[in-house]
């Protein structure tokens, strides 16, 4: 479907409501429309790549009003991957009359960012109109910066706190990673990255156990191999027993593996590899991600892509929007992924 047609007549047909629903959503008038039928309103519109162009929005996008946007990224032992989230934003500036401010708070010292003589003057609440979070954030600092001005998360859910979220849709990625380790013959597949700890690992674990049901396919507890939180945020190399366990699952049939990031599928990986396994006519791995620069030594994963920049310039928008109508209900905004296929999958060796 091509821009030029993706008008609110198609995104009303694509979710079987009225043109008129559609455009209260889109609008901001939601007095009488609840917030999931709006969240999956936007979220279309979105997916389809629909442009706000109404006349009442091109009205409000040239009101003289300029906004003063603070982009907090809580600084972790590595740097922050996805630039593209922040060109995402950039891109939204002029034609939503934004200035964007690019802060890293080291994570030992955020909640220093709740004064304002710890910030920079142009994140300061008289200045600021509010603030997109990047990165895990302590909850009560999330629920104490949104109780006095607009916020969004990328990523990250806060249940707690007033802030919506932009994000990819990690559940969807993960069935696309299933499908196509199905597709290729695995009927055995297990998990490397469990860990309760990390919002992300959960949810592509609940999304693999799911993958798992919807295919017909057993699941084994055994078969999801956990990892630290430093593994997964901070990138730690040295593994525990975990190899030792991998081994012994797949000489129990084992023969697919999903990773819960990239980073995870390349440790997975290399131990495998120093181990005489070959990859993928052995074994075959997949990440998610597609951002890891650091392949130590293998060959470069099968894996998600994440619609950073898209995510970006959204998150930017529905900030913008909080900030026009600041009793607008709390949303959560879930963009697809796409699979990128590269070296680490191939059909199961014969046995």
């Amino acid at each position: 479907m091509s821009k030029r047609k993706i008008n609110q007549k198609a995104i009303a047909d694509t979710l079987s409501l009225s043109v008129a629903t559609v455009s209260k959503a889109l609008s901001g008038e939601y007095s009488d429309i609840n917030s999931e039928t709006r969240s999956r309103v936007l979220n279309m519109a979105s997916q389809l790549g629909y442009l706000h162009g109404s006349r009442r929005q091109q009205a409000i996008a040239e009101e003289p009003s300029s906004y003063l946007i603070g982009v907090m990224i809580l600084r972790k032992l590595h740097e922050w991957q996805h630039t593209s989230y922040f060109a995402g934003m950039s891109e939204k500036c002029a034609k939503l009359n934004v200035s964007l401010v690019l802060h890293y708070v080291i994570e030992d010292r955020c909640n220093d960012i709740l004064e304002d003589e710890h910030l920079p003057p142009a994140l300061r609440q008289e200045k600021n109109s509010g603030l997109i979070l990047v990165n895990h954030w302590p909850e009560k600092i999330v629920s104490e910066l949104a109780a006095h001005r607009p916020c969004v998360s990328i990523q990250q859910p806060y249940p707690n706190a007033r802030v919506d979220l932009v994000g990819a849709d990690e559940m969807q990625g993960v069935d696309l990673l299933a499908d196509h380790l199905y597709e290729l013959g695995h009927r055995r597949i297990g998990f490397f990255g469990k860990c309760p700890q990390v919002v992300f690992a959960r949810t592509r674990f609940s999304g693999y156990v799911s993958a798992l049901a919807r295919l017909g396919l057993d699941y084994h507890p055994d078969d999801a191999i956990p990892l630290t939180a430093a593994h997964l945020e901070d990138k730690e190399v040295a593994l525990g027993g975990q190899m030792d366990v991998v081994t012994k699952r797949i000489q129990n049939g084992v023969g697919a593996w999903i990773c819960a990031t990239d980073w995870a599928g390349y440790l997975l990986c290399r131990g495998l590899l120093d181990r005489g396994y070959r990859v993928p006519k052995d074994v075959s791995i997949v990440g998610f991600d597609d951002s890891e620069e650091n392949l130590l030594g293998c060959p470069k994963l099968t894996s998600i892509s994440v619609p950073a920049q898209k995510i970006g310039a959204e998150a930017m928008r529905r900030l913008i929007g909080k900030v026009r109508h600041p009793s607008s209900p709390v949303l959560r905004v879930m963009l697809p992924c796409k699979l990128f296929e590269a070296q680490t999958t191939a059909p199961p060796p014969r046995r």
